[in-house]
């Protein structure tokens, strides 16, 4: 049994579907703007409960946009330390610097201390990452602390698909939510990205800048923009895929759910523990090595065993571009990282494949325990 970590969703009937539509598109000779454009950004503005969406390129294009029209240029953003690469990337891109802050392990957002120790008065915006799905429970606190120093607050809701809390929905608890569609997603259009904001001034700014800047009235260049808007190709694809979100995530809560339920025993890992009002997305499903285990070496035996296992990311500061990132005080960060160990998780998974899995788990941290 060879059990990948991940793999897109595309059941037969809604194959068939989306090629009918593709052919539609052909013959329709609109290949950009058009019916699934409109059609995915109100099916994420109404998941979200914001005013508007913005199909665009890539999530990271909706980051740009973000930050750009909040004005860090010049600036500082506050970014965990627990994030992908593209948190900072574009911070930089956008002319500001990022400001590394230091997680809570049983969030895996901010730690709020550590927070209020980097805001200064050049900070300008937060990039607040819902890692792996998981909206913290302290969320109403990153509220505040936004609001109390008006920072704009934008969510990186990469993960977070359909992820709620206290029936808030991720993509609805900043000034602004950015969602990705990149192949490993929980739904993907090959690539692409979803703003949502209930700022009609950033909407009209990001469908300007998804355009080269045009003004969408006159169509004179006013804005220094991009070809950073989605096809139509893609837009259908995520159309249908969005019908089925509430299944996929469906599916994706049963397997997690029988992943707890087999680790229920173990004395050597930790795992997230949402309340019963907290509905994370479970983009990965990661559990948390004790300091004692090496979890790159059960990692690596897992693979072995042609079951996929990785960690969530590395801490940015690790990465080799990011490495003058570094800084004492980002430990909580380094350790939730790199002792993480995400287990094969898709919508299609076979009780199968999670029994396996679990099972293979178990057997390697005994081993590693020396039990």
């Amino acid at each position: 049994m060879n059990i990948p970590h991940t793999r897109p969703w595309f059941p037969e009937s809604m194959r068939r579907d989306i090629l009918a539509d593709l052919d539609k598109v052909m013959a329709s000779g609109q290949l950009m703007g058009g019916e699934f454009s409109k059609t995915l950004e109100r099916q994420y503005a109404e998941r979200t409960q914001t005013g508007f969406g913005v199909s665009l390129a890539t999530a990271t294009t909706g980051l740009q946009i973000a930050l750009r029209y909040s004005g860090v240029a010049g600036g500082e953003v506050l970014v965990p330390a627990a994030s992908f690469i593209t948190d900072v990337s574009a911070v930089q891109m956008e002319g500001a610097t990022p400001v590394l802050v230091d997680v809570d392990p049983e969030t895996l957002a901010f730690d709020l201390e550590d927070l209020e120790r980097k805001v200064t008065d050049r900070t300008k915006a937060i990039i607040w990452v819902h890692l792996i799905g998981y909206i913290a429970e302290t969320y109403r606190d990153i509220q505040a602390f936004a609001a109390r120093h008006k920072l704009f607050l934008i969510e990186d809701a990469s993960h977070a698909h359909g992820a709620m809390i206290d029936d808030k929905p991720a993509g609805s608890l900043g000034d602004v939510g950015v969602f990705s569609f990149y192949p490993t997603k929980i739904m993907t259009t090959g690539t692409g990205g979803m703003l949502v904001t209930d700022d009609g001034a950033l909407s009209d700014f990001a469908q300007s800048l998804r355009l080269f800047g045009k003004d969408l009235k006159t169509g004179e260049i006013v804005h220094r923009g991009n070809d950073w808007f989605m096809d139509e190709f893609r837009a259908c694809i995520g159309v249908h895929q969005a019908r089925h979100l509430d299944e996929i995530l469906a599916r994706r809560r049963a397997a997690v759910d029988r992943y707890l339920t087999l680790r229920r025993d173990c004395d050597y890992l930790r795992c997230l523990a949402p309340s019963a009002s907290n509905q994370p997305a479970w983009y990965q499903f990661p559990v948390f090595a004790d300091d004692g285990i090496d979890a790159e070496a059960v990692r690596r035996k897992m693979g072995e065993r042609n079951i996929a296992c990785k960690l969530i990311y590395k801490p940015v500061h690790e990465e080799v571009l990011f490495e003058s990132l570094a800084q004492p005080g980002l430990s909580r960060a380094e350790n939730s990282l790199n002792q993480s160990l995400c287990l094969p998780l898709f919508t299609a998974i076979t009780e199968e494949e999670i029994d396996a899995s679990a099972k293979a788990l178990m057997e390697i941290l005994s081993e590693e325990a020396g039990v």
